[in-house]
């Protein structure tokens, strides 16, 4: 038994959270907590198609909450005006 994950489900998100590196986004989820993110470090545990997520650790953001949260619980994403840019349609 590896410690593979699965079958990347969330690949779109992860890519659109590492190129807005250093620029905030606005996470929404489905709890609808509302979470500023500047980066991201990520990684999936074995079996899981969704990444978990620690925002705002790399580097550290001073002044910026370190939040935790898995990518199927995200509905979208805004930029820094509030255009929605996560789901693309």
């Amino acid at each position: 038994m590896g410690f593979e994950p699965g079958p990347i489900l969330d690949q779109p998100l992860i890519d659109l959270l590492v190129q807005r590196d250093g620029v905030p986004s606005i996470v929404v989820l489905q709890d609808g907590r509302r979470l500023v993110v500047h980066n991201i470090a990520w990684g999936y545990d074995a079996d899981d198609s969704y990444a978990h997520v620690t925002s705002n650790v790399s580097p550290d953001v001073p002044g910026s909450s370190v939040d935790f949260f898995h990518t199927d619980k995200v509905t979208e994403i805004l930029d820094g005006s509030g255009r929605s840019i996560y789901p693309t349609t």
